[in-house]
């Protein structure tokens, strides 16, 4: 069984032992595969909200031409 995160809580920054939810969105980029997911780490008390600010990297490819690119995907 593996360890449990230790750290503080996003939404109540109450150090202890956290969860950790990640959020998918529809969009290849280059720093997460095979579409874009968000880590949020918090505790048992605290439920986990969908972020209101992401940071994707892309190439500059598929920023000029996102539809050729196939950036963004259907989601299963």
């Amino acid at each position: 069984m593996g360890d449990m995160p230790y750290g503080q809580c996003k939404y109540c920054y109450q150090i202890g032992p956290l969860r950790i939810t990640y959020f998918s969105f529809p969009i290849k980029c280059e720093c997460c595969s095979p579409y874009h997911a968000e880590r949020i780490e918090h505790c048992s008390k605290c439920e986990a909200r969908i972020p209101t600010e992401t940071k994707v990297h892309l190439s500059t490819k598929k920023v000029l031409d996102p539809i050729h690119e196939n950036l963004f995907i259907k989601l299963p």
